[in-house]
């Protein structure tokens, strides 16, 4: 089996690094925030153009990512399991309209700029102790410097991602179904839900197996990658 790995908006495969490396089977990084994706006819495309469809496949996608998987997994054959890490099963026309989305996340792009990449640590971390390399890295990989403007900023084309965003609405991969599919759901279960998330959670569907995880943000693959890895091997041993 195949094993690739979708980050959120905004990863790169830095912050899969520390993950990988707890996860016993090779897995391959796979970003689709670099090139510019306008309909789920071209995230299909993308995705052949990319992975291997010769062997059974298993996708394991945060966020944003999971969406963009559990698509491609209702239409792909090749892929019979999946795994999603707090994405995949929100109607976000539920949360916000999309012209909001697409307004706040404009005003966060042009926020994150910075002097130097210590400044942009320093930023992400906050008041977190003693910060593993990997997650420095994948911090400072996010970010690009702009020598017309000298400073540092995100290193995310705005068009590219505001596309995605339509095309997320349009999927609407919270509906996808899973038939020839046998996926797993693992998201943070905080202490006061949100009721959007309440619902979410609840009219998930049951075909899918649901673990949720106390103490935890929404990166919690990169805050316990041991943990996470355990739960998606001993999944994968039972439906196996």
């Amino acid at each position: 089996m195949k094993f690739y790995f979708i980050g959120g908006l905004g990863s790169n495969k830095n912050h899969m690094t520390e993950f990988a490396s707890y996860f016993p089977f090779p897995i391959t990084y796979l970003d689709p925030y670099r090139v510019k994706l306008e309909s789920a006819k071209d995230l299909v495309d993308w995705f052949e153009a990319h992975a291997d469809s010769n062997e059974n496949t298993c996708i394991i996608a945060h966020s944003l990512g999971g969406d963009l998987a559990r698509y491609l997994a209702s239409k792909m054959p090749q892929i019979t399991r999946l795994v999603l890490l707090d994405g995949g099963y929100l109607d976000m026309d539920q949360i916000l309209p999309l012209e909001q989305e697409i307004e706040e996340t404009l005003a966060y792009l042009k926020q994150q700029v910075f002097s130097s990449l210590e400044e942009a640590v320093a930023s992400e971390l906050g008041d977190t102790d003693n910060p593993s390399q990997a997650t420095v890295k994948a911090i400072q990989s996010s970010y690009r410097w702009n020598p017309d403007l000298h400073h540092y900023e995100l290193d995310l084309d705005p068009q590219a991602v505001l596309s995605l965003l339509r095309v997320r609405r349009e999927l609407r991969s919270f509906q996808a179904p899973l038939t020839d599919t046998k996926a797993l759901f693992i998201g943070p279960k905080y202490e006061d839900e949100p009721d959007w998330r309440t619902r979410a959670l609840e009219n998930l569907d049951p075909s899918i197996k649901k673990v949720l995880l106390k103490d935890l943000s929404h990166d919690f693959y990169t805050a316990v990658p041991n943990l996470v890895s355990k739960e998606i091997i001993n999944w994968l041993q039972i439906c196996s």
